[in-house]
C-alpha cells in the first residue's frame, strides 16, 4: 500500500559551495548551516493572443505559458564570518595577532579627547600604565585617560588636573593578548555564486527531502540590523542558473517518501 503525507512543514539544514574567484573552481560544501528559509519560486510569463472578431471580441484564442529564471531566497540563522560575508557583500580576512608587551615604549599624545591607537588590540589592564617621559609622574587610569581594551584604543582628557598636554611624549607599560578571528571587508563582493542543497525531512511523515540547486547567483539589498528586537536573519536572493552539462538548475528529491 502507498501512503503520501497530507502535507509538507518541512524542516533542515543548508549548506553552500562557494564559487572562488580566485581559483576558478568551487571551494567544496561546508558544514550545514542552520536556515529559516529555502524558497525556490519558479516564474514564467503568460502570452495570450486576443480575439479582435465581433463574434468573441476579448476572448482568448490562443495562449501559452513560458518559463522565465527561477528564483530562489536563502536566509541563514547560523552568524558565522562566511554567512556575514555575503549579507554584507563582503571578503573574509584573517584578523590575527600574537599576544606581546610593552615595554616602556614612546607613546606620543597626538589629540587629547579623542581616542588614539594603541597599534595592538586585546589590551590586558594588567599592569597598564603611562608615565612622563622622565618615568616620574605615572597617570592615572580613569582621571587621566580611559582605555578601550578590546580595539586597544585610548583618550586622555583635556580637562583633568595633571594630564599630559598634546603632543607630549609618554612611555606606555602593558601587555596584549593573542588575536585569532575575522574581519570582513565590505562591499567588495557584489554578487555571491555557488551551489546550495538543503537536507531536510517533512515532519509531517518522516520523509526525507533533499534539493540541491546546481548553480544560483545571489545577492544581499536587505538592511541587517544589528541592534534589532529580535534575531536577525541573512537574506540571500537571485537567481538560479542552469550550468553547461545540465539540462535543469536544481533537483528536488524525496527518497523513501512512499512505501
Amino acid at each position: 500500500m502507498t501512503t503520501t503525507a497530507r502535507a509538507v512543514l518541512a524542516g533542515g539544514l543548508v549548506s553552500l559551495n562557494m564559487w572562488n574567484t580566485v581559483t576558478q573552481a568551487y571551494n567544496g560544501f561546508g558544514d550545514p548551516l542552520d536556515s529559516d528559509k529555502f524558497e525556490i519560486k519558479p516564474n514564467f510569463e503568460e502570452k495570450v493572443s486576443e480575439s479582435r472578431s465581433h463574434l468573441d471580441y476579448g476572448q482568448a484564442r490562443a495562449s501559452v505559458v513560458l518559463p522565465k529564471p527561477t528564483e530562489i531566497t536563502i536566509e541563514l540563522a547560523a552568524a558565522t564570518a562566511e554567512a556575514l560575508a555575503m549579507q554584507f557583500q563582503g571578503l573574509v580576512q584573517s584578523l590575527t595577532q600574537a599576544s606581546g608587551a610593552f615595554a616602556a615604549v614612546d607613546f606620543t599624545v597626538s589629540a587629547l579627547d579623542k581616542w588614539l591607537p594603541l597599534g595592538k588590540r586585546n589590551i590586558s589592564d594588567s599592569g597598564f600604565e603611562f608615565t612622563n617621559a622622565a618615568d616620574t609622574v605615572t597617570y592615572e587610569l580613569g582621571t587621566h585617560y580611559e582605555v578601550n581594551w578590546l580595539r586597544g584604543e585610548v583618550r586622555f582628557k583635556s580637562a583633568a588636573a595633571g594630564a599630559p598636554s598634546a603632543a607630549a611624549v609618554l612611555k606606555l607599560t602593558g601587555s596584549y593578548g593573542a588575536v585569532d578571528g575575522k574581519k570582513i571587508l565590505g562591499g567588495r563582493v557584489t554578487q555571491v555564486r555557488c551551489q546550495a542543497r538543503l537536507d531536510g525531512r517533512n515532519m509531517v511523515d518522516g520523509s526525507p527531502i533533499e534539493v540541491d540547486v546546481h548553480e544560483c547567483v545571489l545577492g544581499s539589498n536587505n538592511g541587517f540590523d544589528f541592534l534589532g528586537s529580535d534575531y536577525s536573519a541573512i537574506t540571500l536572493s537571485g537567481k538560479i542558473v542552469t550550468p553547461p552539462g545540465k539540462t535543469e538548475g536544481y533537483e528536488v528529491r524525496l527518497p523513501g517518501a512512499t512505501t
